[in-house]
């Protein structure tokens, strides 16, 4: 009898031991998993904090170069920064573009939302220079533009829009992204990846900087230029800076034609700042615009952030 009651002891006590163990392990566990997830938190507010202060760096990079001089060109600071470097346990990577150097959505209205005709004129030849139909040209004008009629002869207005498997009316105002385009009758995904190096979507009405314009940019807003033109004049201004106006309309290249809607400076810059964190990823795009007498203001037009 006291050897049975001692092995039921025996046993009780392996169970504990079992059960205390099982606990431990679990607890262990569930420690191990918060430690976990702060060090998660932890890496992507340092992530977040790389990303703001790339952005800070680049400001900075504009405002200084609006003091040094009065172009914008591929031979500034700011556009020598594509390199990634490294930062304490991961890399950080930083690219600002020259969103004047492309061909502004927005110019195709004026202040009242009227169609401008020249700026008409040269997004269809930017769609002639890319291969693409220039009768796009229209819908995309309807888009922005503050009437309800279509524009002969392929427009697109509401009524097209609203019979849609998904309705949807047009915007009958500026342009906030590019990516809208997507949304506009005719023009498809693989037509959108041909136009999106060239286009952007500024506020107003603003000028080309001929410094970073790409050639089909060229060949859009320079009357009778090629697309054969503009990439020879693009390989032509190589590392050199254009200083004003009357010096690019001056090249022989372009000798007796019309060139209009140009400038050699910009307010207008994309930032993309991507950062590396062991595992973790963070990724911001903002849109600044340099403002002030001197440039010494930057605004945030726009501003997305993402985690990988």
């Amino acid at each position: 009898m006291i050897a049975k009651q001692k092995g039921t002891a025996l046993v009780l006590a392996i169970l504990i031991m079992i059960l205390c163990s099982i606990a431990a392990t679990a607890l262990v566990k569930d420690n191990l998993l918060t430690i976990r997830l702060l060090q998660n938190v932890k890496t992507g507010d340092q992530a977040t904090l790389y990303t703001q202060a790339g952005e800070a760096y680049v400001a900075q990079l504009l405002v200084r170069d609006k003091e040094k001089n009065k172009t914008d060109s591929l031979q500034d600071d700011w556009a020598k920064l594509a390199a990634p470097f490294d930062i304490e346990g991961g890399e950080i990577q930083i690219v600002v573009e020259d969103l004047q150097g492309r061909f502004n959505l927005n110019n195709l209205v004026d202040e009242e939302g009227k169609a401008s005709k020249d700026d008409i004129k040269r997004f269809r030849r930017l769609l002639v220079a890319l291969e693409l139909d220039a009768e796009l040209a229209e819908p995309v004008l309807d888009w922005i533009d503050a009437d309800i009629n279509s524009t002969l002869p392929t427009g697109a207005e509401d009524d097209v829009y609203s019979v849609n498997e998904e309705p949807y009316r047009t915007a009958n105002a500026e342009f906030i992204s590019t990516s809208e385009l997507l949304k506009v009758k005719g023009v498809t995904s693989e037509i959108y990846e041909k136009l999106a190096p060239h286009i952007s979507a500024l506020p107003g009405h603003v000028t080309v900087n001929v410094n970073t314009a790409t050639a089909p940019v060229y060949a859009a807003v320079i009357e009778g230029l090629s697309l054969s033109e503009a990439t020879a004049i693009v390989e032509q201004r190589g590392d050199s800076v254009y200083t004003s106006e009357a010096e690019f309309r001056g090249a022989q290249a372009l000798e007796g034609r019309k060139t209009e809607d140009v400038g050699v400076d910009s307010d207008y810059f994309r930032v993309e700042v991507n950062v590396q964190l062991s595992r973790y990823r963070a990724r911001s795009q903002s849109v600044l615009k340099r403002a002030g007498a001197e440039g010494g203001l930057l605004k945030v037009i726009r501003h997305s952030r993402a985690e990988l």
